[in-house]
């Protein structure tokens, strides 16, 4: 099965979003908002459900590695408390069954489609982004022995341990 994730970096938009309008497709954090037809949101931080209770209204499944009430808990040797949330939306497509995943507005650098997250959200340093490329390369090395095709389709991306693709 395809899936593609729809992550917030600046180069998503609602025209990106609506193209992929029956795909299934999963939202990272605030990208619920451009696709809310989507199967599935990954939103990590507690902190963000707690400063976007509109999201509990989502429709599809919402997951998260941290005890939040209504949101699937995620239990994981790839995706810890500090994983990215585009990490954490990796590992729920493979636990979906998609085989073939393709990644959508992961820039990983610079800040989001919206702009910087308001206080008291914290923004992603640029030491951050090269930690989230470490998990992310071990999660899809995992993935890649399973026969997980993984495939970066965020033009300019800064994620380079995908195979890369227009």
């Amino acid at each position: 099965m395809k899936i593609c994730i729809l992550a917030t970096g600046p180069s998503m938009s609602q025209a990106l979003a609506d193209s992929l309008r029956g795909e299934n497709c999963i939202v990272v954090n605030n990208a619920y908002m451009l696709a809310p037809w989507a199967i599935a949101l990954a939103a990590q931080d507690h902190a963000w459900w707690m400063a976007n209770p509109e999201a509990m209204r989502f429709a599809g499944r919402k997951f998260s590695t941290n005890k939040i009430e209504g949101v699937e808990r995620v239990h994981s040797d790839f995706v810890i408390r500090a994983s990215s949330s585009g990490v954490l939306a990796l590992e729920v497509a493979r636990r979906l069954g998609g085989r073939r995943i393709e990644l959508h507005g992961f820039d990983n650098r610079g800040t989001h489609y919206f702009g910087p997250h308001p206080s008291p959200l914290r923004n992603t340093s640029v030491a951050r982004f090269g930690v989230f490329e470490q998990q992310f390369a071990a999660l899809g090395a995992e993935m890649k022995k399973a026969g997980i095709r993984i495939i970066n389709k965020t033009p300019n991306s800064a994620l380079r341990c995908f195979e890369m693709a227009a």
